[in-house]
């Protein structure tokens, strides 16, 4: 019976889980999968027909991921799966001795919706009722998605899976970069480097802009796009510098909208402004500057140059001019796109089995047939955009036709699918090598090697630039002013008309410039100015100072312009300041936790004359506090404010804590007792208040010194420079920078904000060595309860501690996002040492509050002294009564002891009736005829009353003259607040 339910469970697993096999025979029920459109194969013959699978967004992207049928139909993308089954059909003719068939998927435009298709199907998990249906097995090949994301996301599950992958349509540059991510992707359609390359080559060697704003999209592809073509830009011989590079939040809010048409305002005199985005947002961004001019200077906007990838929809009754990129279909498939259009012109719903309840659809919504009865034999012919992926559609498909026929024909002697070519372990880079070789007579279709091995070949890489000229109430009129390929470079159609574009600066910091330079052979110089400007429009005249070549300067930058961000770091994704805010939190918590319970164990004490001891204390929980605090300047993303916060507060917090140990420290070696102390003395001999108190001032007021200092010859600015990663980041402005090189690209600093800092806390590594050091030399002394060593393992473990935050962040200055970890790590550095000098110095203080009796002793104080073993007494319980039996001399009782006047006696309580009404004071008795005093326990120092109603024995003496305190359980369950009346020790 065993064996049986194992064969059933192995069964299922193979049925559920074996990719790239023949599924079982599907049947009715949930696992058919409905929604898709097919195009079967003629023949049944395993080694005689297979699949090409397509992935497209019929329908758009909604909030409900599950109401995608529900959803728009997107006309592009419909036309694209149809080019899709009609190329199948055209090109099987490429390899007539097998039968091929296609089936496209709805992704819905969501990438999780891609990887559940093909997963789905790769796993038999929903299977397809037709005759022939198509099997993991016979699926040999993907045709899209054309979506950047859902590329990216199918790209690294179809490579595990040995699978690949063309797409028509997503151009990102990130899906260059193989390594061992996009192995099997390739794709028909040029890169978008090859768009900012034209882009680059027109501004900078035909319109002779020597400045340009960039604004891009606020994610990953975004901030690919304006890295590649601010490398493009910077290789021109014609110097163009980026003066103020933006990025757009992806859904950017009305107030998103407004700073940034302000900023690009504020620069108005930088005419050129390339638009990195979508054409729908390219169309808001736009739609917004256009408002935002009106209301300024309305004649501006239409002088104003926008550079774009995108088509003439997004000016279109703009009043502004702009050139953009544009896909140009490669020549030798000008026919056969000729030829899929006519047959889309006259496709109805009704002849259309290929497609027929996606295509129904989307003829219903295009003919308007909800409001008015159509006609079956009307078509769409004039009433649809054409797409401009089209071209690539029927190359991708032509490719994978073309390649697999090669690989088949290389690996299998007839020409067939063999068993060999369709083996699992070899068919996946046999079928890809035979695609990413295909070549069309001379035409090829894919990079075979490079940097960009697998994109489209220079021959499907041909770009037009054309220049739209947009007007109220006209169409927009187009001129085709350039081509450009990569292997001809940028061809000119047309004369084009220049205009003057300028930096709001003279000399432009941003752009590193100098406003006259002096060579010598001693030391070349040139000059820099402190400010910014010299037009009294942007804010006055300003002075100019003349500096080496290689001076290194600290604070001195251009203005940033208008503030377009303000929030949390949470909001451009430094997600680490969820952990700081909620790790402040618990540190100000239990400050406050330790802070009441030290004030409630004073009740009943003497407030005054413990203020002494304790100040120091209140001050080491002061200093913790406020380094809980500045953590929370952390947490925004940097403004002024936060800037001088963080740069004053961490070093003055710091200062508190190890000045206030170095004092405890001096207290405590200054307190050693002499070889004879009164033994009524109720503290050691500490260390006068008043020196103390100067310790600490003068400990604290060199890093304020340091600190001021700083702050008022580099007052705090929150400015905006280039990350290491090529995106804008707001930073503070205490970074350094050399005069030749410029002080807006993070790349070029001399010294991070983060190694700045670290500089300015070399007297706070000096305060934790010291502290180390006076600890490791007073860790013998018993005062205050061994303070000293739980000083010296606090200031000890910061030492590592402040290496290791100190490594991590100076290492890591060239990673991309080495602004994130300079910040980070002298947050989390503050925290943890603040954190181990609480509970290092504080945890152990409120154990002996706890563990201290009503007689004010912390009984382990005596247990490594010299007096150990000679006075001992039971600590009291709630639970039973206090301890009436002394042990004197190493627990015996019956020991002699000496009276101070030399009279041998017993030991006596002083509330026994043997004992006289004078306070015996007790010593030890020493053989080579010197004593010291005996310390002992308040009872028998007769610091309490020995008054007595009535004589009791030494056995049954219960308390001091009749003051026995009731237990807990014979008072009824309520246990009497004891308070010591000595003092507690420094606090």
């Amino acid at each position: 019976m065993r064996s049986l339910h194992t064969l059933l469970f192995l069964a299922a697993v193979l049925r559920c889980a074996h990719a790239q096999s023949t599924c079982p025979a599907a049947s009715s029920g949930p696992c058919l999968y409905t929604k898709r459109a097919i195009l079967p194969v003629s023949g049944s013959a395993p080694n005689l027909h297979y699949y090409i699978g397509g992935l497209f967004g019929v329908h758009e992207r909604v909030n409900d991921a599950y109401a995608c049928a529900s959803a728009p139909i997107r006309e592009e993308e419909i036309i694209n799966l149809e080019a899709f089954l009609w190329a199948i059909e055209k090109y099987k003719t490429i390899h007539p001795t097998v039968s091929i068939g296609g089936v496209a998927f709805d992704t819905c435009s969501r990438y999780q919706r891609t990887l559940e298709d093909i997963l789905s199907f790769e796993t038999c998990k929903v299977q397809l009722n037709d005759l022939n249906p198509p099997s993991p097995r016979n699926l040999l090949a993907y045709i899209g998605p054309g979506d950047n994301y859902d590329a990216m996301s199918s790209a690294r599950l179809l490579k595990d899976m040995n699978k690949t992958q063309v797409s028509y349509a997503a151009s990102s540059s990130l899906l260059s970069d193989k390594g061992e991510t996009y192995d099997f992707f390739l794709r028909t359609v040029p890169s978008d480097a090859i768009h900012l390359k034209a882009l680059s080559m027109l501004i900078a060697t035909q319109l002779n802009a020597k400045y340009v704003q960039v604004l891009y999209i606020d994610n990953e592809f975004g901030h690919a796009q304006f890295k590649t073509f601010k490398e493009d830009i910077e290789k021109q011989t014609q110097k163009v510098c980026i003066v103020h590079p933006a990025s757009i939040p992806a859904e950017p809010s009305a107030a998103d909208l407004s700073t940034l048409a302000n900023a690009v305002y504020d620069r108005r005199s930088v005419r050129h402004v390339v638009l990195l985005a979508p054409k729908g947002l390219a169309r808001s961004v736009l739609e917004k500057l256009k408002d935002n001019f009106k209301t300024k200077d309305p004649a501006l906007f239409s002088r104003m140059m926008f550079f774009g990838t995108w088509d003439s929809s997004v000016v279109d009754g703009l009043d502004v001019s702009s050139y953009a990129t544009s896909l140009q279909s490669p020549t030798p498939l000008d026919s056969d796109v000729a030829e899929f259009y006519r047959y889309l012109n006259a496709l109805k719903p009704k002849i259309n089995t290929r497609n027929k309840e996606w295509f129904t659809e989307y003829w219903n919504a295009k003919l308007n047939c909800a409001t008015r009865t159509c006609n079956e034999d009307e078509t769409l012919e004039n009433k649809y955009s054409r797409s401009p992926y089209v071209p690539y559609t029927l190359a991708a498909v032509k490719a994978v036709i073309q390649g697999i026929k090669n690989g088949a024909t290389k690996a299998c002697s007839t020409g067939d699918l063999c068993s060999n070519y369709l083996n699992t372990n070899n068919r996946g880079q046999q079928i890809y090598t035979g695609i990413i070789n295909t070549t069309d007579g001379a035409m090829h279709y894919f990079q075979a090697s490079g940097q960009m091995k697998g994109d489209a070949s220079n021959s499907f890489s041909n770009l037009r630039i054309n220049l739209y000229e947009a007007q109220a109430g006209r169409a927009v009129q187009v001129t085709h002013v350039a081509d450009y390929n990569p292997a001809s470079g940028l061809n000119l159609l047309a004369t084009l008309t220049t205009f003057s574009s300028s930096c709001p600066n003279t000399p432009c910091l941003e752009c590193n410039e100098t406003l006259s330079t002096t060579t010598s052979t001693a030391s070349p110089t040139s000059q820099v100015m402190v400010s910014t400007t010299t037009d009294p429009t942007e804010g006055g005249k300003y002075a100019m100072l003349r500096y080496p070549y290689d001076e290194e300067m600290t604070g001195i930058y251009a203005p940033s312009g208008d503030r377009d961000l303000y929030g949390t770091r949470f909001k451009i994704g430094q997600k680490w300041i969820i952990a700081l805010g909620v790790l402040a939190g618990l540190g100000i918590l239990a400050v406050l936790v330790f802070e009441v319970y030290i004030l409630y164990k004073l009740i009943g004490t003497s407030i005054g004359r413990q203020w002494r001891t304790m100040w120091l204390g209140q001050l080491l929980l002061l200093g913790i506090l406020l380094s809980y605090l500045t953590l929370f300047a952390f947490i925004f993303i940097p403004t002024d404010a936060t800037c001088g916060i963080t740069r004053f507060g961490v070093g003055f917090c710091y200062a508190i804590i190890f000045a206030v140990l170095l004092v405890k420290l001096m207290v405590l070696l200054t307190s050693k007792s002499s070889e004879s102390i009164f033994a009524d003395m109720e503290s050691p001999n500490y260390l006068k208040g008043i020196y103390q108190f100067l310790m600490f001032m003068f400990a604290v007021g060199v890093q304020v010194v340091i600190n001021v200092q700083w702050l008022i010859q580099v007052p705090p600015y929150a400015v905006k420079v280039t990350a290491n990663y090529g995106g804008e980041e707001w930073i503070c402005n205490h970074f350094t920078w050399q005069a030749n090189k410029g002080w807006s690209d993070m790349q070029d600093f001399v010294r991070t904000p983060f190694e700045n800092h670290l500089l300015s806390l070399l007297y706070i590594m000096f305060l934790i060595l010291m502290t180390t050091i006076v600890a490791m030399k007073a860790h013998g002394i018993i005062t205050n309860h061994r303070e000293s060593v739980f000083i010296g393992i606090a200031a000890g473990f910061s030492i590592p501690v402040w290496i290791a935050w100190g490594l991590v962040g100076g290492l890591n200055r060239d990673d991309a996002y080495g602004h994130e970890y300079g910040d980070a790590c002298i947050a989390f550095g503050l925290f943890t040492t603040a954190t181990l000098c609480l509970f290092s110095l504080f945890l152990p203080k409120v154990r002996q509050l706890v563990n201290m009796g009503v007689e004010g002793i912390y009984l382990e104080d005596d247990r490594d002294t010299y007096y150990a073993g000679s006075v001992v007494m039971a600590p009291p319980s709630y639970k039973s009564r206090p301890s009436s039996m002394v042990y004197v001399n190493s627990a015996e009782y019956s020991n002699p002891v000496v009276i101070g006047n030399g009279d041998p006696n017993h030991l006596k309580h002083p509330g026994s009736m043997y004992s006289g009404h004078s306070a015996p004071v007790y010593t030890k008795r020493n053989d080579m005829g010197s004593s010291r005093v005996l310390r002992v326990t308040g009872d028998l120092t007769g610091k309490h009353p020995t008054e007595r109603k009535r004589p009791v024995s030494e056995i049954g003496y219960t308390g001091y003259a009749g003051s026995y305190r009731k237990t807990r359980s014979e008072s009824g369950g309520t246990l009497r607040k004891a308070r010591s009346q000595r003092e507690l020790g420094a606090l």
